[in-house]
């Protein structure tokens, strides 16, 4: 079974006006999260019943333009 972890936020892109390039970016994530299966919502309380192994977090890493 897959369950989705959506999480809501918004991305900051910096961009240098000499270079002509975007330099950086990072994605600030939000408090509002929703869990679904196969497009269903479930709570998070059912997401984290289903945890075995695991803390249910998994870091944002914003792959950075030119790398």
């Amino acid at each position: 079974m897959v369950i989705k972890k959506i999480t809501y936020g918004f991305v900051i892109q910096n961009f240098d006006t000499d270079k002509q390039e975007f330099i950086n970016q990072e994605f600030v994530a939000g408090d509002q999260v929703e869990f679904e299966i196969d497009g269903d919502g479930i709570n998070e309380e059912d997401f984290e019943d289903r945890l075995v192994s695991h803390d249910g977090y998994l870091p944002f890493e914003m792959v950075q333009p030119g790398k």
